[in-house]
């Protein structure tokens, strides 16, 4: 199935977001969008969804293709639902379907049979045999384990909620899958799990991302939307657009100079010539020439670029060697639920950690607890002398005054000393303009408040900086500038991150949280990344030598005894043979009579359907009593079918 966009315009507040945009994506195509946030690429995906309509244009798909969209907002309705009937819910009730069949058979509606046969057939094709399995196994590759299926929405947090919708549109099937930010609270096994799954998808994928190793292995074709109306489509994946428009920029810019030149030469051969009769005609012809290159020079404009934006933290007051001593520290939930026990360990001055494990392993509560968010059971948590701690929150409302002005509130996050002057300029340096300075931040976007408690951070002059996922809701460009301030960070950095490409990058090493304590990784997230690698590939070797458990038993044996028990092996198997013979004979006895009388109902059913028996009511009566008994007779044999079966199953 094909998704076509036709010549589609929108504006928002004068501002051109597309303008005149067309495209045909095409099965098996995997489109990646990108581009600064406000470029247009969630609008792009609204439009496309039908949740939003363009100025102009039209978006069209094939006959009945189904589209798969995960919803912004879950109404009340919904979240008394339990999870793993909220992810089925889109999928057909097969019980209700059934009970339908049943319905019109016994009503002998054969054209209503004939109706459901044919949805039983579109549904299957459709959805699989066994459409559940599907269900629960997007929501355990997604982090959702088994104790939380039949736990209610509004029992979940933000995070679980957001994966259950994807689990449920990955799970009902579509022609044309839409995604924005799929990656957004998935931890790292999650993010890979979707990555293969994307991977072998079959139809049109259209997604946001901003995770540049998401966007590399999953797209197949990219579209870059810097929101003044024109857009980049490109073949390859992000990193390949980036070396190709550094090469068309490149390319641009000499043609852009020839051509300037040229112009140059031709003017002024008019200036010096176009007083004089004897050359009148040529200085006309020049510039007629020059005019012609002038349009040219207007279609050598730059395409889109990427914004360049960048910062870098001031230079803190050095602390103290040791930055954080934490001792023996405990934690439990209210329910009795403990992450680990005694939690020791130092992070010492210049330090940039990663905290990496599955979601659920503590690592946000652990940032919480060390910033004095949560109240720890026992032990003991010291920050070192001259240590000045500045804490991002993914939840940045913990953060953020909801009520505040963005002013106000980068004037409390800030350190005291900084001048009005300084405060607007930071603003401005993130993005937040003059525009912004008297606006709520609880009405800010997701990745305007990142921003602004990114800003509140740069100006608290801290020398540890704790973070938790903070490039949630930033651009490609902000998550840049983001990671290279962080390089440049003179102080210490703990961070909890699930974007493996500012891992890689900013990240000195990488601590795993296990329940028993840390797991260190001294030289970084690629010697992690190897480690979870060997570890999959080994828990996959131990389920194949589960498998081989019975070869691998006999094969410890000696030979005479392996010879002896080939024999009794060989005795039994030809024993359950001659006891399932019986048995193996009247099912196929059962299955042909059963085939016999589906086929008398049937031609009893499509003889029913004809005019000239309807016309006659002796004949319409016989008929239905021949396909009533037809019917009885087929159900018996099922029965006798499913009981041979049954004792079959046994016999194995």
């Amino acid at each position: 199935m094909n998704l076509n966009i036709r010549e589609i315009s929108k504006s928002y507040g004068g501002r051109d977001i597309l303008t005149d945009f067309s495209l045909e994506i095409q099965s098996g195509m995997r489109l990646c969008v990108c581009g600064p946030n406000g470029g247009g690429k969630s609008t792009l995906l609204r439009i496309l969804s039908g949740q939003e309509s363009p100025d102009s244009g039209s978006v069209s798909t094939g006959r009945g293709a189904r589209l798969g969209y995960v919803e912004q907002e879950l109404g009340e309705d919904r979240l008394s639902i339990p999870l793993l009937s909220f992810v089925l819910q889109d999928l057909p009730d097969w019980n209700e379907f059934w009970l339908e069949w049943e319905a019109a058979g016994q009503d002998v509606e054969s054209a209503s049979l004939l109706r459901l046969s044919a949805r039983q057939h579109e549904l299957e094709l459709k959805y699989g045999y066994n459409p559940e399995h599907l269900a629960k196994t997007a929501l355990s590759g997604l982090g959702l384990s088994e104790d939380k299926w039949g736990m209610k929405l509004c029992e979940l947090s933000g995070g679980m909620r957001e994966r259950a919708k994807l689990a449920r549109v990955l799970t009902a099937g579509s022609d044309i899958l839409l995604l924005d930010e799929p990656t957004n609270h998935l931890d790292l096994e999650a993010v890979e799990w979707l990555e293969n799954f994307l991977r072998d998808y079959r139809g049109a994928l259209v997604f946001v991302a901003h995770d540049r190793i998401f966007m590399d292995k999953v797209g197949t074709h990219l579209l870059y939307l810097a929101g003044n109306g024109r857009a980049v489509f490109r073949k390859g994946n992000f990193s390949a657009f980036l070396e190709v428009q550094e090469e068309l920029e490149e390319s641009r810019a000499r043609e852009e100079a020839r051509v300037k030149e040229e112009m140059e030469r031709k003017m002024d051969f008019v200036r010096r010539f176009k007083a004089k009769a004897s050359k009148a005609r040529q200085a006309a012809s020049r510039q007629r020439a020059a005019r012609k290159l002038e349009k040219e020079l207007d279609g050598l404009r730059a395409e889109p670029r990427r914004r360049e934006l960048s910062f870098k933290w001031p230079r803190p007051v050095e602390s103290d060697r040791t930055v954080l001593s934490v001792s023996d520290l405990r934690f439990a939930f209210p329910d009795g639920k403990r992450l680990w026990d005694k939690l020791s360990f130092n992070i010492y001055r210049g330090q940039k950690i990663g905290l990496a494990g599955p979601n659920g392993c503590g690592k946000s509560t652990l940032l919480r607890l060390l910033t004095g968010r949560m109240e720890k059971e026992s032990g003991a948590i010291a920050m070192g002398p001259h240590v000045k701690c500045a804490y991002f929150s993914q939840h940045r409302l913990d953060t953020l005054n909801p009520s505040g002005t963005v002013l106000g509130e980068i004037r409390r996050l800030s350190d005291p000393r900084t001048t009005e002057e300084e405060l607007m300029s930071v603003l401005g340096l993130f993005m937040l303009g003059a525009d912004f300075f008297e606006r709520q931040a609880g009405g800010l976007s997701g990745g305007e408040k990142s921003r602004l408690v990114l800003a509140g951070l740069f100006l608290a002059r801290a020398n540890f900086l704790i973070l938790d996922e903070p490039t949630n809701h930033l651009d490609l460009e902000s998550r840049e500038a983001l990671l290279q301030a962080l390089e440049g960070f003179p102080g210490t950095a703990l961070m909890v991150a699930h974007d493996r490409y500012l891992l890689n990058r900013a990240a000195d090493q990488i601590w795993a949280l296990t329940p028993t304590g840390f797991e260190v990784f001294s030289r970084g997230f690629e010697e992690y990344a190897a480690y979870r690698r060997a570890k999959t590939q080994e828990e996959n070797a131990r389920v194949l030598e589960l498998r081989r458990g019975e070869v691998s038993r006999v094969s410890g044996l000696g030979r005479e005894e392996q010879r002896l028990r080939k024999r009794r092996e060989a005795e039994e198997r030809r024993a359950k043979a001659r006891a399932a013979k019986p048995l193996l004979e009247k099912r196929a006895r059962l299955e042909a009579e059963l085939e016999e009388a589906l086929a008398r109902q049937g031609g009893t059913e499509r003889l029913l359907t004809l005019p000239e028996t309807c016309a006659d009511p002796a004949r319409t009566a016989a008929l239905l009593k021949e396909f009533h008994a037809a019917r009885e007779l087929a159900e018996r044999l099922f029965e006798s079918l499913g009981a041979v079966e049954a004792e079959l199953a046994g016999e194995e």
